[in-house]
């Protein structure tokens, strides 16, 4: 039996059902998804536009997801920042108040401005009394020579005995003290020496003699004491907290840590005040008073400095000299390093003609000079200019002579040239730490000078715990000396990258100068004997100083406000402020959200664009769904229908 449909109109027939069915399809996936076309190529010439738009939102979408995290750490920081700021105005009311006292007079006057001699024996021959800073030595000896350090009060032609030696002895006194310091409030009636508080200090032996009575001590009230206590102990608590916040971690970073997210930036490592006060008892130990003493992280070892000697020099000083010295060489001179070095005496500077000659040293740096031009010797810096080529040192260190190096180099005698070194050690104020040397050694000094060879440290010393005769540990010894920074991050300024044109710059570290003037600050009132309360009985050396309570509160008040808001005295210290790190964040913080609104709007347009290229009317394709459904379906009956006639039943 024959068909009448050829091969050839079959074909025809199924590809026009086979296309019908694919706009089925099509359309069934438009009314389903709302998209034009399951794959790119479906989209023609908007491909490309397509791609490229798509790549430009997944970039958009990911700034905005990078920049929550962000946003979690600023604000993070600002929330640290409110609590040092409220912390730091409580304790700065409550100094205020301390300071409105009359605070130049906490130390007590064991002698309380009167001394009377009622002893007729032979008690004060070799005594001494210290008056104003002057050191008077009572000798029956009339051929002594004076010492430079003292005057001698002549008795040697008294009757001890007499029932008129404690009197005699008072006037010898009042021949001596007229002649050296004559002073009107002083008064001498018979065998009493009245005069202001505070004026008998120093070593005064005279007073533990039998038969030396002194007037009424003056002490500080009941008022200031306590305001002292509550003062000192506000001052710990608010290190702790300030300790804390500055610890503060968010997104497995410690925010304040200068890109160092392995340990916490600031050590704090006391939990109450007693304990901190041991250990910055304020005479033999106390809490650094420069920035760099504050931040001094030096390390020095049998291994690298050979033997060492230890040696009481005073009543709490000491010295520490090392085979090798205590220097780390910081500047060579150069023609390409320094330039031509001048020595300027009247200003007291070091001048380079190369930017950036002296960027490794720093304001409290304690320097050695070598091979400078009769400048050799020990100095401290007070600034380095910004563009590194001027070094000011401390007027207590003056330079020697004038002198210009040519290209940094030292030309003796001989014509021999020498490069200029500049080498640092541990800066004057740093607390060093003493290990392996015994029980018997101080576990603490604190450095007071440098040698002009750097190879002997002058400290400060707990005078029951150090030699008095010089004891040398050799290099088989394994002793370290080291000086621990309170901040144990890094330096690093972070750049964010928040947006295709836009990064932030994060350099806020728990270093920088307004939290380290914080910590100066606190440190010296929360330090042990802030009030001096040494007695003139006891036998020391140096002066008992009544404003020395006054002298550090003004101190302090001043090193708060410069922490708080230096008015743009910046010196060139990083965020040298709280009033910049809070003008930092915020401008961060504002800089970010206007970010994130630009990229929302990014977003928006760009989901929008994408949406308008690639979608279609739900409803228009399902009604063409339809449509085509219905005419594959006729297309299918047609066919059917067509494939089914025979010749004998198309010819009937």
């Amino acid at each position: 039996m024959v068909r009448v449909p050829t091969y050839s109109s079959y074909m025809n027939m199924l590809n026009q059902t086979l296309g019908i069915k694919s706009q089925l399809d099509l359309y069934s996936f438009q009314a389903t998804t709302g998209l034009k076309s399951p794959t790119y190529s479906g989209y023609g010439m908007s491909a490309s536009s397509i791609v490229s738009m798509e790549a430009s939102l997944q970039v958009t979408e990911n700034f905005l997801e990078t920049n929550k995290l962000l946003d979690i750490q600023l604000s993070t920081m600002n929330t640290a920042l409110e609590s040092i700021n409220d912390a730091v105005s409580d304790f700065k009311s409550m100094l205020n108040s301390f300071s409105g006292m009359d605070v130049n007079k906490l130390s007590p006057d064991y002698t309380g401005g009167e001394i009377t001699f009622t002893s007729n024996e032979d008690v004060y021959d070799g005594k001494t009394l210290t008056v104003d800073g002057v050191k008077y030595t009572f000798t029956d000896n009339a051929d002594v020579d004076p010492d430079a350090q003292t005057v001698n009060v002549d008795i040697s032609g008294l009757t001890p005995g007499s029932d008129t030696y404690a009197e005699d002895v008072m006037n010898a006194l009042k021949e001596s003290i007229d002649a050296n310091y004559p002073n009107s409030e002083f008064k001498f009636e018979g065998a009493t020496f009245t005069f202001p508080l505070y004026t008998i200090n120093g070593s005064s032996s005279v007073l533990n003699a039998a038969g030396v009575e002194t007037g009424e001590p003056y002490t500080m009230s009941n008022d200031q004491y306590q305001m002292l206590q509550e003062l000192q102990t506000l001052a710990f608590s608010t290190m702790q907290m300030l300790a804390d916040s500055l610890n503060v971690s968010a997104n497995g970073k410690y925010l304040f840590g200068g890109g160092d997210s392995s340990q916490a930036p600031v050590d704090f490592p006391f939990s109450n005040l007693e304990e901190f006060q041991a250990y910055y008892d304020g005479v033999n130990i106390q809490y650094p008073d420069s920035r760099a003493a504050a931040l001094s992280s030096r390390s020095v070892c049998y291994e690298n400095a050979g033997s060492i000697t230890l040696q009481l020099t005073g009543e709490n000083t000491g010295s520490i000299t090392a085979e090798k010295g205590f220097l780390d060489e910081a500047v060579t001179g150069g023609a390409a390093t320094t330039g031509n070095i001048t020595f300027d005496a009247a200003n007291n500077t070091i001048k380079a003609t190369e930017y950036g000659a002296f960027n490794t040293l720093k304001a409290g740096d304690s320097i050695v000079l070598g091979d400078s031009g009769g400048n050799d010797g020990a100095y401290v810096v007070k600034s380095v200019s910004e563009d590194g080529k001027t070094v000011t040192l401390e007027e207590s260190t003056p330079l020697k002579t004038d002198a210009v190096l040519t290209d940094g180099m030292s030309t003796d005698g001989a014509g021999t040239q020498t490069p200029l070194k500049i080498s640092t050690s541990f800066p004057i104020g740093t607390v060093i730490n003493m290990e392996g040397f015994g029980n018997n050694i101080s576990p603490q000094v604190q450095v007071t000078g440098i040698s002009d060879d750097g190879s002997t440290l002058y400290v400060r010393v707990d005078p029951s715990r150090f030699p008095e005769t010089a004891v040398t540990f050799d290099d088989s010894t394994q002793w370290s000396m080291n000086s621990s920074s309170y901040y144990q991050g890094g330096d690093l300024a972070t750049e964010y990258r928040i947006s295709e044109n836009q990064t932030i710059s994060q350099d806020i570290t728990a270093e920088n100068s307004a939290f380290e003037k914080l910590f100066r600050a606190l440190g010296t009132i929360a330090q042990g004997n802030l009030v001096d309360t040494r007695n003139p009985a006891d036998d020391f050396e140096g002066l008992i100083n009544e404003d020395h309570a006054a002298d550090i509160i003004d101190e302090v008040v001043q090193l708060v406000q410069s922490a708080v808001n230096n008015n743009g005295n910046s010196n060139g210290e990083t965020n040298s402020d709280l009033y910049t790190v809070t003008a930092k964040l915020s401008a961060n913080t504002v800089v970010l959200n206007n970010s994130d609104e630009n990229l929302t709007l990014v977003k928006t347009n760009l989901e929008n664009s994408i949406y308008s290229v690639k979608n279609v009317d739900q409803t228009e394709a399902t009604v063409k769904a339809l449509m085509a459904a219905n005419n594959l379906n006729a297309s299918y009956a047609v066919m059917q229908t067509v494939m089914n006639i025979s010749l004998l039943n198309y010819l009937k």
